[in-house]
């Protein structure tokens, strides 16, 4: 369980997931889906940026009993707010796309079992409590709701 764990944590690395981000940006604009493209930056910069913030304004200790060596402050979780920008965009992206409803249901309950898992491992490998991901993924949701609902009502977009 305890590798797994740590696999999960890996992989869900925010150095890791803003490499994916930044692939998936490249090709919706190598594509033209400029559109696409300008929603899930101002989604993901904005995320990062309250992250980051409240963690170096807060500056909350990791908890001493840490599984994994981590050099950074631990209250909001990255790891649950990108984790939580992903599911959500797997929502917002399915119910706008998708048309076979069990398939996009299937897509929904893919997007928040990786919420799940992504947020469990970081509270199983002590790097976080309840709070901390809690509020991380908060954080991710919000920030997509907030730009998605900024774009549509802009006129280009």
């Amino acid at each position: 369980m305890l590798e797994f764990q740590i696999f999960v944590s890996k992989i869900a690395d925010v150095e890791v997931m803003l490499f994916m981000v930044l692939l998936l940006l490249v090709t919706l604009y190598y594509f033209q889906y400029k559109k696409d493209f300008y929603k899930i930056l101002c989604i993901s910069a904005s995320a990062m940026f309250v992250t980051f913030t409240l963690k170096y304004i807060l500056k909350v200790p990791r908890p001493e009993t840490i599984i994994l060596f981590e050099d950074s402050y631990r209250f909001p979780s990255g790891h649950a707010t990108m984790a939580a920008i992903v599911m959500s965009l797997i929502i917002y992206y399915s119910h706008k796309k998708v048309q076979n409803m069990y398939l996009r249901y299937f897509l929904y309950i893919l997007g928040a079992s990786w919420f799940v898992l992504v947020s469990y491992s970081r509270i199983y490998l002590h790097a976080h409590v309840l709070i901390d991901v809690f509020v991380g993924g908060l954080i991710g949701v919000l920030a997509t709701v907030v730009v998605m609902k900024v774009f549509r009502h802009l006129r280009y977009y």
